[in-house]
């Protein structure tokens, strides 16, 4: 056998039981696309890195079979001299990736983009900003031709392939696909929203979320900027896990580009409608979204509601704006002249919400790799705002806790330079039973503070409904004081 092994294979396995049967495993991730309108044609199911990253500040941890590395210094540069040591630069034309670098990115990396960024908002939760493993191996399920995909790369912490390393992992998949679909364990506690002790909670009440939309305006007013997304973070006692929890925002609010990650000590679980990027060799693509409406109750009034969106001056001025600044995120890197827009402000719809939608697209100069081009453009311009710097700052000055993995990105850079990740937006942090999510507005010159906090209940509008809560949860309670969740 020569590396890598690219095989077709038979199972009864969706990639949410194959998933099911790994969730408890540490590095286990789901990506899960091809399902909807909207959304690639694969989803990814990963299990059992060769190397984990984890990152807190310039604080860096490395674990692999050889034991545990603690570097200093940007995670960017760190993961950069990582990935070079394992990129399968054979022509082997695959739309999908042959391994990678898996996981997520979280928002405060930013710091490292742009260090003269301030950071003063509190960490109370203590998670890692990035969590990423290295992944010889892997399963794809092509939704488009219902094909089942395994990849073995043999590749090792070395950079080294290896036959022996490629066909135990073979074998570690077929076991696991082979074995019969189990169905879910049934859920013992109470039903959730059926219980008093159940509350959602915020870090800003609607008067101080609406004080800070205010704040935001003056400073659009005084000219600093033209646009900056606010958000707040919700908390919930849920009683399960990260995995029961993405299950079930699955069924009620299903979303082009979702994903879950077992973290360890916690669970990333993503219900995403938003791709960050997507690269394939030397193209990149990224869509922005903003402006919102709530689906209609029948088909007239969901027309109606997505005729006024697309046809609402603010909205469209909103996206235009972030999609004017993405196109000088992808200038960093792309081609003079190869940045171009195929869509703009197209109206897209979801299962709890409708957006607008553009299509930035780019050619990368020569010698730009996948990392270094996330790195350039992170974080994703449609949750800072514009200029983006200047939005950042205030940011950091109105958001009273960091945002975490929310407002970052999840997904994979592939060793095949297939890559890509979402917009952690609708994402939660699950752990110990409790669950930690965000929401928020872009908030620019003639927004309405109350409309905009309205909207970002709307944007919770899927984790009521998986939370088994009525609309009648909201509005919210203060937060009580966070736990530390480091590990």
């Amino acid at each position: 056998m020569t590396c890598p092994l690219i095989q077709e294979i038979e199972t009864g396995h969706s990639p949410e039981s194959l998933t099911g049967r790994l969730h408890t495993e540490p590095g286990t991730i789901l990506l899960r696309s091809g399902t909807m309108e909207h959304g690639e044609r694969f989803s990814l199911v990963a299990a059992r890195p060769f190397l984990r990253f984890e990152s807190h500040g310039s604080r860096c941890e490395i674990d692999s079979a050889t034991g545990r590395r603690t570097l200093f210094g940007s995670p960017w540069k760190l993961l950069e001299c990582l990935a070079n040591r394992y990129e399968l630069l054979e022509e082997i034309d695959l739309p999908f990736p042959l391994g990678g670098c898996f996981g997520y990115f979280g928002y405060e990396l930013k710091q490292f983009t742009e260090p003269q960024l301030p950071l003063t908002t509190r960490n109370d939760l203590e998670l890692p900003e990035c969590s990423v493993g290295f992944y010889d191996s892997l399963v794809i399920f092509d939704h488009q031709l219902d094909k089942v995909w395994l990849i073995s790369t043999g590749l090792g912490e070395d950079g080294d392939r290896n036959d022996e390393r490629a066909l135990n992992a073979v074998d570690f998949w077929r076991e696991q696909l082979d074995a019969p679909d189990q169905a879910p364990e049934p859920i013992t506690q109470p039903p959730l929203g059926q219980t008093p002790l159940l509350q959602v909670t915020s870090t800003l009440s609607r008067e101080s979320y609406c004080k800070r939309v205010r704040k935001i305006i003056d400073y659009i007013w005084q000219g600093d900027i033209y646009q900056a997304n606010l958000t707040h973070r919700l908390a919930a006692k849920i009683g399960i896990d990260g995995w029961s929890l993405f299950q079930r925002l699955l069924t009620v609010s299903p979303a082009p580009f979702s994903g879950f990650m077992q973290c360890g000590g916690f669970q990333i679980a993503s219900s995403s409608p938003e791709q960050f990027l997507r690269m394939s060799g030397d193209c990149v693509i990224t869509r922005p979204i903003k402006g919102t409406r709530p689906r209609g109750t029948s088909p007239d009034l969901d027309a109606r509601l997505g005729y006024e969106l697309q046809t609402s001056a603010k909205d469209r001025a909103e996206l235009v704006m972030i999609t004017d600044l993405l196109r000088n995120d992808l200038g960093r890197f792309c081609e003079y002249g190869s940045v171009n827009v195929p869509d703009l402000a197209k109206l897209e719809r979801f299962a709890q919400v409708q957006h607008l939608v553009s299509t930035v697209s780019g050619r990368f100069r020569p010698g730009v790799t996948h990392l270094h081009a996330l790195a350039s453009c992170f974080p994703g311009g449609s949750i800072t705002g514009a200029p983006k710097i200047r939005a950042m700052e205030i940011i950091d000055e109105l958001e009273p806790v960091v945002r975490g993995a929310y407002t970052g990105c999840l997904g994979y850079l592939g060793f095949n330079r297939e890559s890509q990740l979402n917009i952690l937006i609708r994402t939660a942090v699950c752990c110990g039973g409790n669950a930690w999510f965000h929401v928020g507005a872009g908030i620019v010159a003639d927004s309405n503070p109350v409309a905009e906090y309205n909207e970002t209940l709307n944007k919770a509008a899927g984790w009521l409904a998986a939370l088994n809560l009525p609309t009648s949860a909201l509005p919210l309670c203060p937060a009580p004081e966070s736990p530390n969740l480091r590990t």
